[in-house]
């Protein structure tokens, strides 16, 4: 009973407000959604501080909890129960118990009801909403504005609904299932308020369980996508999903995204050129970049020029001059991965010299061999150059009369 003076900060007292003050005070510095667990810790106190400061007697406690309604005493059996605490089923058979009470008896238990909920560690939020709904909890009825706002961000969560379908986790042991709970609701908190956090929460849990839920098995493809991370596993849960839903795009891309960051090389290529194909967009360009990158570096800047040719061919299009490919060229230019033929060829293609003039160089000077990659090289540079020389000034100089000019065609 001394840690909840400690944690509120002041000496035990049994005065109210005084508690109630110390407990204000403190909210802010331990707000339910960025600390839930020290707004808990802080929660116990007050409530702790407050109960020794109206009953200090122990055996008023005894007293109180011996004479618990029975529809509270069902409603923590229910939430103990290891069968019947994910049901659905079985919470609305406690909610058939609860109809039996008469109006007054409910509007009594109500908040208690909420109360008990509010302090469970591992409960189904999906199943809680049925009883929040039958209930009406809402905010404004909280009794101070402190309780008022714990009690919106706590329906808040419980409108979200669980991380997963917990009775999936019905085979395995009640510990198992209370870590495998907490371990994926903290990180679908992470993931939804502190994304910047959320590589180092995956790095400090140690081997985990995946249940055997298809919202949790998207919702992880989602993240470790995201966070450029590779698992084996989900690999297979990604193929399952396509397999099942064979024109899917996400399905696609995940499965092509999971691939490419477990290292898959030759045998992936033509899966991602089909997903190219298939689904223009930013995130096929990625996969196809990424892929080239790793295993045919020196065909990478050829691919930034076929992503570039889709992206912005119109009227005014001009190869190897969008800010995106010059950036991507440059980056590839100076990461070492390119042979020295690739090095040169970007290097052409920054100092734009005559057309030709870099390959015919290439094969006089340096004895270069013709050789597939040369060739497509040679075309590309070719298709730089001569669009570049073709390109068009936005006005001539001013006329004498000091006018605007025609637009004129320049070359360089």
């Amino acid at each position: 009973m001394n840690i909840c003076w400690e944690i509120l900060g002041i000496e035990p007292t049994t005065d109210l407000e005084c508690i109630r003050q110390a407990y204000l005070a403190l909210l802010p510095s331990f707000h339910p959604e960025s600390d839930p667990q020290g707004f808990k810790r802080l929660r116990q106190a007050y409530e702790e501080a407050q109960h020794w400061a109206a009953s200090p007697a122990e055996d008023a406690k005894t007293e109180e909890v011996s004479d618990e309604h029975e529809i509270l005493v069902a409603f923590r059996e229910l939430l103990a129960s290891e069968r019947d605490r994910f049901q659905p089923s079985a919470w609305q058979k406690f909610i058939q118990q609860l109809n039996q009470c008469s109006m007054d008896e409910i509007d009594k238990l109500r908040w208690q009801l909420c109360d008990i909920a509010m302090k469970t560690e591992t409960i189904s939020l999906s199943c809680l909403a049925l009883l929040a709904q039958r209930l009406n909890w809402q905010p404004q009825e909280a009794e101070d504005d402190a309780d008022g706002e714990e009690l919106e961000a706590f329906l808040e969560t419980v409108k979200r609904g669980d991380a997963f379908d917990l009775l999936s986790l019905a085979k395995l042991p009640l510990v198992v299932q209370d870590q495998t709970d907490a371990y994926f609701f903290k990180l679908e908190r992470i993931w939804r308020f502190y994304p910047e956090h959320f590589a180092d929460a995956l790095q400090v849990q140690g081997a985990w369980i995946i249940p055997d839920d298809k919202q949790l098995h998207r919702k992880l493809l989602h993240w470790f996508s995201a966070e450029q991370w590779s698992m084996a596993e989900l690999v297979d849960i990604a193929r399952r999903w396509q397999a099942v839903e064979p024109d899917n795009e996400d399905a696609h891309y995940y499965l092509c995204k999971q691939r490419l960051l477990c290292g898959e090389g030759e045998s992936l290529l033509a899966d991602l050129c089909d997903f190219w194909q298939r689904y223009p967009s930013t995130q096929a360009d990625d996969l196809l970049l990424g892929w080239c990158r790793q295993h045919r570096p020196d065909f990478f800047p050829l691919a930034v020029m076929a992503v570039e040719a889709r992206c912005m061919a119109d009227a005014e299009y001009v190869p190897g001059e969008s800010a995106r490919t010059r950036l991507l060229w440059a980056d590839i230019l100076h990461s070492g991965r390119l042979s020295p033929l690739g090095r040169s060829f970007v290097d052409s293609l920054f100092y734009k010299r005559k057309a030709m003039a870099w390959a015919n160089s290439r094969l006089s000077t340096q004895g270069e061999p013709e050789t597939p990659l040369l060739d497509l090289y040679r075309t590309a540079e070719q298709v730089v150059l001569e669009a570049f020389s073709q390109r068009k000034a936005l006005f001539s100089p001013a006329d004498p009369a000091g006018g605007r000019g025609k637009p004129v065609r320049w070359r360089r």
